[in-house]
């Protein structure tokens, strides 16, 4: 039997939020789901509601349709936040990602590492059972065929055709993780992204040994990656902002290069990024810090940083997404009016982190690229 690692101190149980419901994210969707689907009662009232039921993918598969995409919201979805596939024809209809969501998969050498994703609110708020009460419900799944990520033993990527070995990946994580106990996770995530960025200049990758270069608490670089992180998160600021026309950016952005005070009605703030940062500082305490270390934990277990894109491009998104959080924490705290963060700002600034920026979300994709042209001229 495959062995299933589950994560320690993760824990879930689905509370009918309806949150993963509501996404931007692409779910695909079976043939035979739609066709079943699109023949019931239910189906063709979805598509006499919303003028489609499911869309065609670029790929020629099928994804859930949504009638507003500026607004996500599927079809099935009641008003209640309940899946009306579930309730009228069974769970065993559903598409296989609504059956496996929250869970993600990574099949390794080592067997099955199980994560969750912490778009789903119940993850986020750490309720329910353990992890691993649910392990004969997911092996139910995957003898369904729900979606695994498969690491090979010996094609592990690293950078764009450079890979290493699973071995080596494992003695790379255990180095990563023992500094990131000590240094912090976001100053050994930037040493990371230098190894693995001279790793891809390599006839043949050794990625464990690379540690070995750096001391603890070194600023890689001399601080050009915080640099270009610092400069990344300003500009997730603007991408984010309900305005985003030139008329609008350009004024920000000449007062971020002078220092400036930044008006920002969004949150009802206006004061210079580097007042926004003390802020931040003060109100993100070591609860939502003990937090973020548990979301990092979950990341490295479930083995974020090789699924779907190298572990360069990855690395990228784990150095960027703890700034993001804190400070849109700060942001919700402060447009309310307080002073030191509460859980729920924490939330809603990992859930949208989580959504433009997680192993699914929508932007890595396209800042990696950019990313790693300038590390690799750097290094």
């Amino acid at each position: 039997m495959i062995k299933l690692h589950f994560p320690e101190g993760q824990n879930y149980d689905c509370v009918m939020c309806g949150a993963g419901c509501e996404s931007l994210w692409t779910i695909p969707v079976e043939p035979q789901v739609v066709e079943t689907i699109e023949a019931h009662p239910l189906g063709i009232r979805v598509i006499n509601e919303n003028g489609a039921a499911f869309s065609k993918t670029e790929d020629g598969g099928f994804a859930i349709f949504y009638k507003d995409p500026e607004k996500p919201r599927c079809g099935f979805l009641r008003q209640d936040k309940l899946c009306s596939i579930h309730a009228e024809l069974g769970v065993d209809e559903k598409p296989l990602t609504c059956q496996q969501f929250p869970f993600h998969l990574t099949d390794t050498p080592d067997g099955v590492y199980v994560g969750v994703s912490y778009m789903c609110t119940a993850v986020r708020q750490n309720s329910g059972r353990p992890l691993q009460a649910h392990e004969d419900w997911l092996r139910e799944r995957m003898a369904k065929g729900i979606r695994i990520t498969t690491i090979e033993a010996d094609r592990v990527p690293v950078g764009q055709e450079r890979y290493t070995t699973w071995e080596d990946y494992v003695a790379f994580e255990e180095e990563f993780n023992r500094r990131r106990a000590e240094q912090g996770l976001e100053l050994t995530a930037q040493q990371a992204l230098v190894l693995a960025a001279q790793a891809t200049n390599q006839e043949r990758v050794q990625l464990a040994l690379a540690w070995d270069g750096l001391e603890m608490e070194e600023m890689p670089l001399g601080g050009q990656v915080a640099s270009m992180l610092d400069g990344t998160l300003f500009a997730l600021v603007k991408l984010f902002l309900d305005d985003t026309s030139a008329e609008r950016i350009l004024p920000l952005d000449e007062a971020f290069q002078k220092g400036e005070d930044l008006d920002l009605p969004e949150f009802n703030w206006k004061g210079t990024w580097f007042a926004l940062l003390r802020f931040q500082d003060k109100a993100f305490g070591d609860e939502l810090e003990d937090e973020l270390d548990r979301w990092a934990d979950v990341q490295m277990h479930r083995k974020s940083l090789l699924i779907y894109r190298p572990l360069l491009d990855n690395l990228w998104m784990l150095a960027l997404i703890p700034r993001l959080v804190r400070c849109y924490t700060a942001f919700y705290t402060y447009r309310a009016g307080r002073q030191r963060a509460g859980l729920e700002d924490y939330y809603q600034a990992l859930r949208l982190s989580e959504m433009y920026l997680g192993s699914n979300g929508l932007l890595p994709s396209r800042l990696a690229p950019r990313f790693n042209a300038f590390l690799l001229q750097a290094v």
